[in-house]
């Protein structure tokens, strides 16, 4: 053992005999409320020691086999502190899982400490940092269902930086989420971290799992959270840990503007239904013996559930694996059940999901649902039969990277996909065959517009198109694009494209009327110099659209081909003065 080591090492056993540990509080925010909803106890060693720091103070404890101590320690004085202050609110408290999992851990402790405080259970949350992996998720449960049992709830903190994240958040089923502040760190300036964010709230939603953000510094990073809707905030913007806890949090640092999420642009491409998640998995008959149910999961360690499908593939159940494993690890469970149809063992009400749903109905449906974390299996069909299963894990991701690929490419003035996304919907629609009106959107005199008013008033007309697009589109059939500048293009798969169309022009025309100056509205037009440098007379911005049904044309391959039928669309609407919608119906 060095100098250094044995410094620690005598700090260590200093601190665990004479608890001289301090707890300090930082509030956690909600964000319904605007007000503080509970606190999280972190721990300081003494100022003059060198374990001071919770990460030397842990990483020492750990190095000297006290981590359980430690941890026990921690508890007691940090609930014994905050039932001095008499709050009505939720306390914090981390816990190491592999603590918990120490055979010579001491439970009840806890209770002890929560009855001489005057707390409540109900009042504290154990909270399970992942700084070590979890070797055990059968004894993690056990472990976590302990502290349920008293009345407790759990929550799991630094989601996205520890050992297993999405299979913890499964496995152990936590009342809270804690966002890594890895994550919430200039998240208002990193498109790919807002995405992230959103799908584990998204999830979350879905699972009656609450999410707390960490990390948050500064107002754009809060103003970003509020927006995706994450239920509480907690860093240094709202307050700093301290030993006395903060009461209040002042009323100016919340917002008070309404949020505006940025639009959808819809989905339109054959990757973005289910039939790109399914997994094939053999299923099992209803009649099946439940000893040969529980061998193949104990022959696949990965399988958490096996769907129940007759012979004619109509779907009946699905069973889990958490189920099945628990009744034949009962005593006399295989004895007793084992020749027992497995139909008496199965959840009768799986998630269904036809192979003709987008993977944002997919998302809507689950997220809407009140299904238990570990139950994230979901069964896909087709024409009411049984196709395969797909994983809740696996539709975050797909969704995950659809979002990232559109929000990097995105036109940064109206927010809607710009080329490259647009690129791979046509690609993918010509691909499929799929009854698809492209249609391009030309906004005629804008550059005059521009010039007389300002490249600010043009930016807001642009604004205000891209508004009506999404406005007049179906999220779900349709995708809109802004390829730049005053061209924007809309994929429609819905069938009454012609009336969405009529409706965008009969309300931009109302939008129009704010956007000049009643000399100019009176004249119709306005007096400005054209692109040969002569003064000429232009009338007010108007819509061409040029329309092009795919199935119109058999000759149509690639995007190089509808470009050039689009072009000839768009250019005989540009013909016909005022608003006009050409559609072209042959090939020439």
């Amino acid at each position: 053992m060095t100098k250094e080591e044995a410094k620690k090492y005598k700090a260590l056993n200093d601190i665990l005999a004479n608890a001289s540990l301090t707890p300090l509080f930082q509030p956690i925010v909600s964000m319904k409320d605007q007000k503080i909803y509970g606190y999280e106890a972190l721990i300081r060693g003494p100022s003059d020691s060198p374990l001071h720091s919770p990460i030397n103070l842990f990483d020492a404890a750990s190095r000297y086999g006290s981590l359980a101590e430690l941890d026990l320690l921690c508890r007691e004085v940090s609930i014994e502190k905050f039932g001095q202050y008499n709050l009505n609110s939720k306390l914090f408290i981390n816990t190491i899982p592999a603590v918990l999992l120490q055979d010579d851990y001491q439970y009840g402790h806890t209770l002890d400490f929560i009855k001489r405080s005057g707390l409540k259970t109900e009042q504290i949350v154990i909270e399970l940092t992942e700084q070590y992996p979890i070797d055990d998720y059968n004894l993690m449960r056990d472990a976590t269902e302990h502290y349920r049992n008293m009345g407790f709830s759990i929550a799991l903190d630094d989601l996205g930086a520890g050992y297993s994240g999405l299979r913890t958040w499964s496995e152990l089923e936590p009342d809270f989420v804690k966002i890594d502040q890895h994550f919430i760190q200039n998240i208002h300036s990193d498109e790919q971290k807002r995405q992230f964010v959103q799908s584990m709230v998204d999830i979350a939603k879905g699972v009656n799992c609450k999410v707390i953000s960490e990390g948050i510094e500064v107002r754009e990073e809060y103003l970003v959270a509020q927006e995706i809707k994450i239920d509480f905030f907690q860093g240094y913007y709202f307050a700093r840990p301290n030993l006395k806890p903060k009461r209040q949090i002042e009323k100016n640092l919340f917002s008070t503007r309404e949020m505006v999420s940025s639009p959808s642009s819809g989905f339109a491409r054959k990757n973005t239904l289910p039939n790109s998640l399914v997994k094939n998995l053999k299923p099992v008959r209803p009649k099946d013996q439940l000893s040969l149910v529980n061998e193949r999961f104990q022959c696949s360690s990965e399988t958490m559930a096996l769907p129940v499908v007759k012979t004619d593939g109509e779907v009946v159940g699905i069973v889990w694996r958490h189920d099945i494993m628990t009744v034949c690890a009962s005593r006399y469970g295989l004895e007793l059940h084992g020749r027992k149809p497995v139909s008496n063992f199965m959840d009768i009400t799986p998630v269904l999901a036809d192979v003709s749903l987008s993977l944002s109905e997919l998302s809507k449906r689950i997220t809407s649902l009140d299904v238990a974390p570990h139950k994230n299996v979901y069964i896909i069909t087709g024409n009411e039969k049984y196709l395969g299963v797909a994983s809740m894990v696996d539709l975050l991701r797909q969704i995950t990277d659809m979002q990232i690929t559109t929000a990097r490419h995105a036109n940064p003035l109206s927010g809607l996909p710009g080329n490259v996304p647009l690129s791979e919907q046509t690609t993918g629609v010509i691909r499929e065959g799929a009854d698809v009106v492209v249609c391009y959107f030309d906004l005629d005199n804008f550059k005059p517009y521009n010039d007389i008013y300002g490249y600010s008033k043009g930016d807001k007309v642009l604004r205000e198109m891209s508004k009506l697009l999404i406005k007049y589109s179906d999220e779900e059939k349709d995708f809109v694009g802004h390829v730049g500048g005053d061209d924007f293009v809309v994929l429609f798969g819905s069938l009454d494209w012609l009336q969405r169309c009529q409706d965008i022009l009969e309300e931009f025309t109302q939008k129009l009327l704010n956007y000049y100056r009643d000399n100019h509205l009176e004249a119709k037009g306005m007096s400005a110099v054209d692109r040969q440098g002569k003064t000429n007379f232009f009338p007010l911005l108007c819509v061409s659209i040029g329309a092009v049904r795919l199935l119109d044309f058999d000759n149509i391959k690639d995007e190089s081909d509808l470009a050039d039928y689009a072009s000839r669309a768009k250019s005989s609407a540009k013909k016909v003065s005022g608003h006009n919608i050409f559609q072209l119906k042959i090939a020439v």
